[in-house]
């Protein structure tokens, strides 16, 4: 591969991806996205945006680089997802790419590289799942074998092509970088997508969508105002990460828990977060533990289960009978029930406890992106400093 590094220039290279972005894009929008018809639940690629958005900003290329990545686990997701409607992965890749780049607060030739990276990942990832073909159980396993392998040389490789033309690295310490973890990463993707459509797990993929849409919605809060991903996980970060690892473990516990615990220990939690987001003044914090306490007192009290304004909502959820109840003239606190109706394209209800956790996830994540402790302040003074020499 050193070749490689003498043989092919920066600028060639990157133009070379530009070129078959362009030409898979032109592909798909003749394939598939003139003949497609109107698919019927925009939620689900609108979440799927979302979360491509959300795992370029955790995982991808940092705000610095040149170079642009492919999402770890979701855009190869969102593959298997809607391999019935490639066009719906086109539409995906071609809206996160640049997204995600611009409230990286990446140059506009490092969108353009990510945007054609994205798109000929997601045009020819779903090629290949198509021609393998997932009529039947062993069929779909080799199409996401092969699916994964295609992701693999498009995103490691071609991301470490273009680090080592554009830095004047060597190509072989590029990959062993991009590839860390790749493996793992994707079949987490296909998880993802396999607990999508599956009936029991949707209502938990449903709950990490509606929870990158609203972290999104932070980011884009804290992008407007002037602040920087980086400094979400930077240096002085609030974030606890040991105790948050552990409050998950306990929401799991508690999911296949019975009452009274399966609503006890949540309160539990959000008491005690609430406590200390109060006492270390992180106000957004403590506003989704207001709103995390509001459910569980409401579950608390109607026999563990939350009630649910409206029969068709309900029955929507006939897959979670265990934790909803339809609210009656007999619901107590039922100003705390789900009976807010979320705005068009997306399904469901929410309750004033949904709401305040949403304000708090949104909240926090802008003032992550705002803040300026002493070692952000003391970077940005060094770099003004360099610029102004």
């Amino acid at each position: 591969m050193g070749f490689l590094n003498r043989s092919v220039s920066a600028p060639s290279i990157r133009a070379l991806v530009w070129v078959a972005g362009l030409a898979a894009l032109l592909g798909a929008i003749i394939g598939w996205v003139l003949p497609a018809q109107p698919y019927q639940a925009p939620w689900a690629w609108i979440s799927f945006i979302g979360m491509c958005i959300l795992d370029d900003i955790l995982f991808g290329s940092k705000e610095e680089a040149r170079w642009g990545e492919l999402p770890k686990l979701t855009l190869l997701a969102a593959i298997i997802v809607f391999r019935r409607h490639p066009e719906l992965t086109v539409l995906v890749a071609v809206t996160g790419a640049p997204l995600g780049s611009l409230l990286k607060g990446q140059t506009w030739s490092t969108q353009l590289t990510a945007s054609a990276q994205w798109i000929l990942a997601a045009v020819l990832g779903a090629v290949t799942f198509r021609l393998v073909g997932f009529g039947d159980t062993a069929h779909f396993l080799a199409a996401t074998v092969a699916l994964m392998a295609v992701y693999y040389a498009l995103g490691p490789g071609v991301s470490a092509a273009l680090e080592a033309s554009l830095t004047g690295s060597n190509f072989e310490s590029a990959f062993k970088k991009h590839r860390r973890l790749a493996v793992w990463m994707l079949a987490a993707g296909a998880l993802l997508a396999l607990a999508w459509r599956t009936p029991a797990l949707e209502p938990a993929a449903l709950k990490v969508a509606d929870g990158t849409l609203v972290t999104v919605g932070g980011v884009f809060a804290g992008f407007i105002l002037g602040g920087r991903t980086s400094r979400i996980f930077g240096p002085g970060s609030p974030i606890p990460f040991r105790p948050l690892a552990a409050a998950g473990g306990i929401l799991l516990v508690s999911e296949v828990t019975p009452a009274p615990l399966s609503w006890l220990l949540p309160l539990i939690l959000a008491i005690v977060a609430g406590i200390w987001a109060v006492r270390v003044r992180l106000y957004p914090v403590a506003c989704g533990a207001l709103g995390a306490c509001c459910n569980e007192i409401v579950r608390a009290a109607n026999g563990g289960q939350m009630p649910v304004e409206g029969q068709g909502v309900l029955t929507a959820l006939s897959n979670r009978a265990a934790t909803y109840v339809l609210a009656g003239p007999h619901t107590n606190l039922a100003w705390l029930d789900d009976r807010f109706s979320l705005p068009p394209p997306f399904p469901g209800i929410a309750s004033v406890g949904d709401i305040l956790i949403a304000i708090g996830m949104a909240w926090f994540v802008a003032t992550l992106m705002l803040r300026r402790p002493s070692a952000v302040a003391a970077e940005d003074a060094a770099d003004d400093l360099a610029a102004a020499a």
